[in-house]
């Protein structure tokens, strides 16, 4: 019987569909990279806390949209980077094009983000 590692590998991929305004979403394949369980509950309580720190914002009054807008796209690409190792876009994956790709439509990073979500999901199921 052949032998199989209990580690996971470092990496995994998975085509994500990238919307586009006024056009057909696109599928590129992203390389993810894997977290642990503690890792992952890490991920999530940034979440949580960034969404607390936002709705306390707007109840205290004085922020305007453009900055949640700034806050957003910069804790954005802050989880991206721990999440994403590489693309199938035709620019180098670096920070620079992250935000870019951020910056461009808000459904952008959800749909990276929940395929990725979905890839531990679809693993839960699976065992």
């Amino acid at each position: 019987m052949a032998k199989i590692s209990i580690k996971q590998k470092p990496t995994f991929q998975r085509e994500v569909e990238i919307p586009r305004v006024g056009d057909k979403p696109i599928k590129v394949l992203f390389t993810f990279t894997f977290l642990d369980r503690a890792k992952v509950a890490q991920m999530i309580d940034s979440e949580i806390l960034h969404s607390q720190k936002v709705a306390e914002q707007l109840a205290a009054g004085g922020i305007s949209a453009a900055d949640i807008a700034v806050q957003m796209e910069d804790f954005q690409v802050s989880y991206l980077t721990k999440i994403v190792a590489g693309w199938g876009f035709e620019e180098e994956f670096n920070e620079e094009n992250l935000r870019e790709l951020v910056r461009g439509w808000d459904a952008v990073p959800t749909a990276i983000i929940n395929t990725y979500k979905t890839s531990y999901q679809a693993a839960r199921e699976g065992n």
